[in-house]
């Protein structure tokens, strides 16, 4: 425990050793999930699945702190399973080097861990991963980015609204993929922010903890020192979690 002394106080004894017995399965490793990724394997989390079909670019660099130059043209999850075995040698790290397009890739993917850090820069993704933790009753730590804005939230199958009905809160799929990252507009301390605090939400869940954004999506504005959010309510007509 000696590793982890300054964070017992905070998730407790119980709450550490819940922490060693969790896995997460990280979607997507890029300017979120890269640094979800160091998190959770420096907070001791047992069990990380990596998932990426990318390989790293140069124009990764200034926001994807797990990698380096060396590892430039180098597939992004193999990169992060060596880089964050050095990070924390005590925990088991899988790596899958490939997209998640069907339904059985997904459902594959979800089996595997307890919780899900969903990072993707794609909404067709993120709607396989939606469904599929659904499903399972696997609760989703969903972030997305786009220039000097952040969108965070929580989700929990049968207490909060699921990524569905986040889509169809007006902005339309093509606005949302935007926030992702499809905009090509991103600085690295609003990635930094909102990979932390996903982060938090997935340490607070495996420890034992209630997560703070269930039923809220919090929208951070570093550009105009805004932080606010918006308050989410279920609905029963949700053609992927109406019926929970």
């Amino acid at each position: 425990m000696e590793r982890y002394i300054r964070q017992i106080p905070l998730l407790g004894r119980n709450g550490q050793a819940r922490l060693r017995k969790s896995s997460v399965g990280i979607i997507g490793l890029g300017g979120l999930g890269s640094i979800i990724s160091m998190y959770l394997a420096g907070a001791g989390v047992g069990k990380l699945l990596l998932i990426d079909f990318d390989t790293v670019s140069l124009t990764d660099l200034h926001r994807q702190l797990l990698y380096t130059i060396d590892d430039v043209g180098k597939p992004k999850a193999l990169v992060g399973m060596r880089r964050l075995t050095e990070i924390n040698s005590e925990i088991h790290i899988d790596a899958m080097n490939e997209a998640i397009t069907s339904e059985e890739k997904a459902d594959e993917v979800v089996r595997e861990v307890d919780i899900i850090a969903l990072a993707v820069d794609n909404w067709k993704t993120r709607q396989l991963i939606n469904a599929s933790a659904i499903r399972r009753g696997k609760p989703i730590s969903h972030g997305a980015v786009n220039g000097w804005v952040g969108t965070v939230t929580t989700i929990y199958p049968g207490k909060t609204p699921c990524l569905r009905e986040l889509s169809d809160l007006g902005t339309g799929d093509d606005n949302i993929s935007c926030l992702a990252g499809d905009c090509n507009s991103i600085i690295g301390p609003v990635a930094g922010v909102i990979a932390s605090i996903q982060s938090s939400e997935v340490i607070r869940i495996a420890a034992g903890l209630s997560p703070v954004l269930m039923n809220i999506l919090l929208i951070i504005d570093l550009g105009n020192g805004v932080v606010d959010e918006v308050r989410l309510q279920r609905s029963s007509t949700c053609p992927v979690c109406g019926n929970l």
